[in-house]
């Protein structure tokens, strides 16, 4: 039985929110492990969220997901619980925030609306469902509770969509966008590991195309492939395909925000 809850969220550490629900989950289930994944997202920052989680899925596909970035809270949009089909089990707010991390883990395979009744705890304070519906939720799954058990079935197909779209392939180029500026400035595509083995070898040179700017790079395996404060194109850690500059800030240098489209194709 999985025990590890990885929990991410836009509550930082300055106040009680995320301890509240690390005792709320403790209380519940006390053979749980919460592995605080990232509590510094910008407030609201919903893409944000979605793109840390979904690389934690795919670090960890055999966690349970807590994802709580939840501007709408208590405004009538469903708590989730959503199990993928290589069995990853996701828990946030139904605003697009968990749906990246399905992509990375086989996509939707049973949608539940969570029953905050089924969870035998006090009824839901309107702005704090991460510890009175969600962080319940993530520790009954960890104790071994049934995803049916704690919600209704609802069909994927009315879930709020994704703040980005996966990339896609079009006369060669991988058409996609940046989804996160990492702390050191690098800029991460909407392109996962997946999608980059069979269209570009170590060492070929590539190009990423915005709409302001040109960049061209060597896709590489790691920093060091190239010079410092030469660009490259490699996937990170997250799984997914980035624009880094060695010992700088591809942001900075190129101007890339969140947000920007692009395209990426191989240098002839």
């Amino acid at each position: 039985m999985q025990t590890i809850i990885c929990f991410t969220s836009d509550f930082g550490i300055g106040d009680t929110w995320v301890g509240m629900c690390h005792a709320v989950i403790y209380r519940a289930c006390p053979q749980a492990r919460v592995v605080d994944l990232a509590h510094d997202v910008r407030p609201y920052d919903i893409r944000k969220a979605a793109a840390v989680a979904a690389s934690g899925v795919w670090q960890l596909p055999d966690a349970i997901h807590l994802v709580v970035v939840d501007p709408g809270v208590g405004g009538g949009r469903m708590d989730l619980c959503l199990v993928t089909s290589q069995g990853t089990v996701l828990v946030g707010p139904d605003n697009g925030v968990l749906m990246p991390a399905t992509w990375r883990a086989g996509g939707i395979l049973e949608a539940y609306a969570i029953t905050p009744d089924a969870l035998n705890y006090e009824g839901p304070l309107a702005t704090f469902h991460a510890r009175d519906v969600l962080a319940p939720a993530a520790a009954a799954l960890a104790c071994g509770v049934e995803p049916s058990a704690i919600g209704r079935p609802v069909d994927p197909g009315v879930l709020v969509p994704a703040p980005f779209a996966p990339a896609y392939e079009e006369g060669g180029t991988l058409v996609a966008e940046v989804i996160d500026i990492d702390r050191f400035g690098s800029a991460r595509l909407s392109v996962p590991a997946e999608e980059v083995e069979d269209k570009l070898s170590r060492g070929e040179a590539a190009e990423v195309l915005f709409s302001h700017q040109r960049v061209e790079a060597p896709f590489g395996g790691t920093f060091s492939d190239v010079e410092e404060g030469e660009p490259v194109l490699l996937v990170d850690s997250s799984g997914w395909l980035t624009v880094a500059v060695r010992m700088g800030s591809a942001a900075e240098l190129y101007q890339i925000e969140p947000g920007q489209p692009c395209r990426v194709r191989v240098s002839h």
